[in-house]
């Protein structure tokens, strides 16, 4: 009979190996993830240091409704006014929506200074959506006391952000803001649990802009984290609308740089009628907008 000390002896020097084996393949491993988290940051910082590239000369002169729900990352919002203007435009801030709009306890606030004449909150809204929607398309401002956004302004609905150290060459706000012909970038974040009612507003929202005749992208500026959907699924129901899709284009990787460059790209794009759904999630049709020569 072999002794129990040899058996032991056997055990451990076979578990040893079998640990020092995952030890060295666990080593490996990690090499590898550094290696390729390594080549992961080179590649975006080439993406980032070649964005302005991309979209240089795209939007001449342009001026951009920049418009940003409350939950969207300012700082990816931040970027692509940057990016924008390096494409010609003469954006100069972006309009915030407060979390306001969708407190119950504020619609009749909202339909007092939004002048609208229907009841339910429902219907407020998106009557006083309307009524930002059209002022938007008009591209200026009357007297300041009957400008809708310095009305909603007032009573906390919208927040106007101007972006850099100056404004220069940019339309004021709000009474040349947006400007004549301005197209219109509108940004939300994707929020945890059911996207249904998320996804049908910003839907309303943007066929809205799209029927007061302005070229509109729609962005979700995606987030990570339990609960929240898919990435796309924000932006479903855009351009189900027949009647405006073709004013329409979405981008569902606002929150990347490579999202943004491909809004600028939209933007300039659905000037030519060309429209699209791009970025990497679910509906997308393309990564970004195709080349075409100035």
């Amino acid at each position: 009979m072999i002794g129990s000390t040899v058996v032991d002896r056997a055990i451990v020097a076979s578990l040893r190996n079998q640990i020092e084996r995952v030890e060295a393949n666990a080593d490996a491993q990690r090499a590898e993830n550094d290696a390729l988290s390594e080549e992961l940051a080179l590649k975006g910082s080439y993406v980032n240091a070649t964005a302005s590239f991309a979209v240089s000369g795209r939007l001449p002169a342009v001026p951009l409704a920049l418009i940003a729900e409350s939950n969207a990352d300012e700082d990816s919002v931040v970027s692509f006014i940057e990016l924008s203007r390096n494409a010609g435009s003469t954006v100069g801030g972006f309009l915030l929506l407060t979390d306001k709009w969708s407190d119950n306890s504020q619609v009749s606030q909202l339909r007092t200074a939004s002048g609208v004449q229907e009841r339910g909150a429902k219907l407020v809204r998106a009557s006083a959506w309307s009524a930002v929607a059209q002022r938007l398309a008009a591209g200026v401002g009357t007297a300041a006391q009957d400008d809708v956004l310095v009305r909603l302004g007032a009573a906390g609905f919208v927040e106007y952000k101007s972006v850099g150290d100056s404004d220069a060459g940019a339309p004021a706000f709000p009474a040349a803001w947006p400007g004549v012909g301005a197209r219109a970038v509108y940004v939300a974040a994707p929020s945890s649990g059911d996207i249904s009612p998320q996804a049908l507003r910003v839907s309303e929202r943007v066929s809205e802009l799209a029927r007061q005749g302005i070229l509109t992208i729609a962005s979700e500026n995606h987030v990570d984290g339990d609960g929240v959907p898919a990435r796309g699924l924000l932006l479903s129901n855009v351009s189900d609308d027949a009647a405006v899709r073709n004013r329409i284009s979405s981008i569902d990787n606002f929150e990347l740089v490579e999202g943004r460059v491909s809004a600028v790209l939209a933007a300039a794009d659905l000037a030519r009628g060309v429209n699209g759904r791009y970025g990497y999630g679910e509906g997308a049709t393309a990564v970004s907008p195709e080349w075409w020569a100035l």
